[in-house]
C-alpha cells in the first residue's frame, strides 16, 4: 500500500478531560467537538480532529490512523492486507462517522498495536481556530500530524517487513544511542511524504508502549514560548530539554502530557527532496536534548502490562 500521511492518532485515558486546557493553552490546539463517548478531539488544521483523547481506565494507545490517497488506495490496502494476513476489519457507517472518514479498516502489527488505515476525512474549509495566539501555524494538511515512536521489545524483521512491506513506508534512517535505563538500542524511523518521518521503533527488551509523538510549527517562536511555559509551571513535567536533532534538523523539546506519553513540540524539521539520499548522522543531536526525565513515559511498560499501552 502507500501510505500517504500520518492522519490521526487515539489515546485513552483516565485524564481525557485535561486535555481540555492542556491542549489550546500550552500547544495551541483548538478543541474540536467531543465525541460521543466524551473523547476530548483536538484539531491542528481544517480537519475535523487530529489527536483523540477518549476516556479509559488507563492510559493507553487506542489507535493510529493511516490516510491514503482514496477509495481505489484504500480497497486495494485491504486486499493487501488480506493476503498478508493482517485480517483487517473493515468498518461499517457507524465506525467511519465516529471517526468522521468515509472508509475505515482495522488491524495490528507484529507487537499487537491496533493500527487503521482511512480515506475521506472531513474537514471545514478555514475553520481553524489555534487554541493560543501563534506565530505560525501547525505543520499538518497533507503532511499529517508529525510522527509517532513505539518502544517494542526488538526490531524484528517481522517488524521492519511491516513498516516497509506492508504499510509501504520507506526507511529514512537511525542509529545507536543509550535509552533511560542505560541499554543501547538503535531506533529505526520510517517515512511517507517529504517530513523526514511518521514513524519509529525503538528496541528495548522486555518493554512496549508509545515513548512519544511529534508535532511541529512553522515558526520557532511558538516552541521557545511553550518552553517558556513549562518552565514556569510546576505540572507539566520537561523530559527532554531544548535541542536540535542532527538527523533532521528539529529544533525541539520533550514534554510529559497528561495521558503519559511525551510530546516532542519542534520546528525547522527538514523537508526532503525528492533525490533524498540516505546517510547516518554520528550522534542523534547537534546540540541540546538532555534526557531528565526518571525513566521512559508511563506509556511504556514492561510486557506483561496491559495490551496497547
Amino acid at each position: 500500500m502507500q501510505i500517504h500521511a500520518l492522519g490521526y492518532l487515539g489515546f485513552e485515558s483516565p485524564r481525557y478531560e485535561e486535555w481540555l486546557t492542556f491542549g489550546p493553552d500550552v500547544l495551541g490546539l483548538q478543541v474540536g467537538e467531543r465525541g460521543d463517548d466524551g473523547a476530548v478531539h483536538l484539531r491542528m488544521d481544517d480537519r475535523h480532529r487530529r489527536l483523540s483523547i477518549h476516556p479509559g481506565k488507563e492510559d493507553r494507545l487506542s489507535y493510529v490512523g493511516w490516510e491514503l490517497a482514496g477509495k481505489a488506495a484504500f480497497d486495494q490496502a485491504v486486499t493487501e492486507l488480506t493476503d498478508k494476513g493482517y485480517k483487517p476489519h473493515v468498518s461499517g457507517r457507524t465506525e467511519c462517522a465516529e471517526r468522521q472518514v468515509q472508509g475505515v479498516a482495522k488491524f495490528e502489527d507484529p507487537f499487537g498495536f491496533s493500527h487503521e488505515v482511512f480515506y475521506g476525512p472531513v474537514f471545514t474549509a478555514g475553520s481553524f481556530l489555534p487554541g493560543k495566539p501563534m506565530a505560525g501555524k501547525f505543520v499538518a494538511g497533507t503532511d499529517g500530524v508529525g510522527h509517532l515512536v513505539f518502544v517494542v521489545p526488538e526490531i524484528t524483521p517481522e517488524l521492519e517487513e511491516f513498516a516497509t512491506g506492508v504499510l509501504g513506508l520507506e526507511l529514512f534512517g537511525g542509529w545507536t544511542s543509550a535509552t533511560p535505563d542505560g541499554s543501547i538500542a538503535g531506533p529505526q524511523f520510517y517515512r511517507c511524504n517529504p517530513r523526514t518521518h511518521a514513524l519509529g521503533y525503538v528496541g528495548v527488551p522486555g518493554m512496549r508502549g508509545v515513548q512519544h509523538i511529534e508535532i511541529e510549527s512553522t515558526h520557532l517562536d511558538d516552541v521557545g514560548r511553550a518552553w517558556d511555559l513549562v518552565q514556569e509551571r510546576d505540572d507539566i513535567p520537561v523530559t527532554v530539554t531544548l535541542g536540535r536533532h542532527m538527523s533532521d534538523t528539529l529544533i525541539s523539546f520533550y514534554m510529559r502530557s497528561p495521558t503519559g506519553f511525551d510530546i516532542e513540540f519542534g520546528a525547522g524539521g527538514e523537508v526532503l527532496p525528492d533525490d533524498f539520499v540516505q546517510t547516518s548522522p554520528s550522534t542523534s543531536e547537534a546540540w541540546g536534548h538532555k534526557f531528565v526525565a526518571d525513566g521512559w513515559a508511563p506509556t511504556v511498560r514492561p510486557l506483561d502490562a496491559a495490551k496497547n499501552s
